[in-house]
């Protein structure tokens, strides 16, 4: 554990001098002169109150022409800002159902997570930023002892207000659409993304911001560093360019290109726009590899699969909102995906799973999503959505019942249920092929139901 410890002092004078100076005694102007006579008495005189214009010498006139020093509680306030603390508490309790070989099995799951954070901003224009993560889980055998993981540690500046300068391990997350992120190279797919929270990891990077405001537009260029690398060579370089700006009406465009040592360059293209009350946005990728093996079927069995010439993914979707009875708001979002690397037949999903190239949600060609939510005008007020997923060339489905409710403005409670439906064997009712791969049984999924606390600390 990295602790870093910043120190700040500084010193001024008051500029409001309150110190006490000895009065000046002139002489007066008919003093008694030393003649052996006594002087006759004089009558008491009422003390001068008459205002006289002050005289300010030259050092006094320096002093009052400076900037004024910060007072002792705005230089208080400032060193209680220079460091933050705070993060995310994650409570989940999770029941699963499944059947394997005729008998129904309950599995709990109870798993916690923590984030914390620490921000340090010893100036305006200096930033240090850490997020350490905690995992546990007192039923789950690999998660039973605390995990910890580095989730951001980065520390920014910038160049004359001009360019801006981020370097360390950073969150990043491209694209629009909700579930399918094609253009999003930098990172994983989300394994989970129903959650509404993501739980990925930063990226370790070097990040340059240049923006430019009068055209509404702002150029990125990354440096990247992973371990993700073949086992001979784990170590490895990458980058990648973005360029976003806003087209007035038309809305914003992102243009995208990466650089991955030993990969073939990729480009990605992210719009989206509203057109009275609804959202459209699309994502287009353009690829000439793939993160994982591809696979093809031959008379001898299956086989690793060439890649070919460029190949298209392709995300999009639209969302709108409207009133309900002038009292309720319901919320509507479709989404689809084309995965030009997916597949149509069934099998493959057992030899994927066995390869270990399996990445759930990027397995067939053709998906789609639907998502209807219901709650009052009011943030404080419960909100109902159904969420149904389908992979349409596979005949499987996934449907989300989610009941939320803000219970103050750093708690947030869920309560959810999602069951999977369609043809045994798919890809939400997965069930493996030992004709295929001898794989061991797997329980049938039937359905998982819990309850989430989101607390932000």
């Amino acid at each position: 554990m990295v602790v870093l410890v910043w120190s700040c002092t500084s010193s001024a004078s008051d500029p409001f001098d309150t110190s006490i100076r000895p009065a000046t005694l002139t002489e007066p102007e008919d003093e008694p002169k030393d003649s052996g006579e006594t002087a006759p008495a004089t009558e008491p005189t009422e003390p001068d109150r008459t205002i006289r214009r002050a005289t300010i010498t030259e050092a006094e006139e320096g002093e009052a022409s400076a900037p004024a020093q910060p007072s002792f509680q705005e230089e208080l306030e400032r060193k209680k800002d220079f460091l933050t603390l705070g993060g995310l508490f994650y409570q989940r309790a999770d029941l699963l159902g499944s059947r394997l070989e005729g008998q129904t099995r309950l599995q709990p799951k109870f798993p916690a997570l923590v984030n914390l954070y620490l921000d340090a901003r010893p100036s305006e224009r200096l930033r240090g930023f850490v997020v350490g993560r905690l995992v546990y889980d007192p039923l789950d055998s690999t998660r039973s002892g605390p995990q910890t993981l580095l989730d951001q540690f980065w520390f920014s500046f910038d160049l004359a207000n001009r360019v801006f300068i981020t370097a360390g391990r950073q969150q990043i997350k491209w694209g629009s659409s909700l579930l399918w992120n094609p253009t999003d190279f930098l990172q994983q797919p989300n394994p989970q993304p129903l959650e509404g929270i993501d739980l990925r990891t930063g990226v370790d990077m070097l990040k340059v911001n240049i923006p430019w405001e009068s055209l509404g537009a702002h150029l990125s260029l990354m440096l990247t560093a992973d371990l993700l690398g073949p086992s001979e060579q784990r170590l490895r370089y990458g980058g990648a360019l973005r360029a976003d700006v806003v087209i007035g009406d038309a809305g914003e465009l992102s243009l995208t290109a990466s650089f991955l040592q030993r990969r073939r360059p990729r480009y990605g293209l992210d719009w989206s726009m509203g057109v009275g009350p609804v959202d459209l946005n699309a994502e287009l990728a353009l690829v000439r590899d793939s993160d994982v093996r591809l696979w093809e079927r031959t008379p001898e069995g299956f086989a690793p699969r060439d890649f070919g010439g460029p190949k298209l993914l392709a995300s999009g979707g639209m969302s709108t909102q409207f009133r309900l009875a002038d009292v309720f708001r319901v919320g509507l979002r479709l989404e689809g995906f084309y995965n030009s690397l997916g597949y149509e037949d069934r099998a493959f999903l057992t030899w994927l799973q066995s390869t270990g190239d399996y990445r759930a949600l990027f397995f067939g060609r053709y998906y789609g999503m639907g998502q209807v939510s219901l709650s009052r005008r009011s943030m404080y007020a419960p909100t109902l959505s159904l969420t149904a997923v389908a992979n349409v060339s596979d005949h499987s489905y996934m449907s989300r019942l989610e009941y939320s409710m803000v219970v103050t403005t750093a708690v947030k409670f869920f309560v959810f249920v999602e069951a999977p439906f369609g043809a045994r064997g798919s890809e939400f009712l997965f069930q493996p092929d030992l004709a295929v791969a001898p794989l061991p049984a797997v329980d049938l999924g039937l359905f998982r139901a819990g309850i989430n606390v989101r607390m932000r600390l």
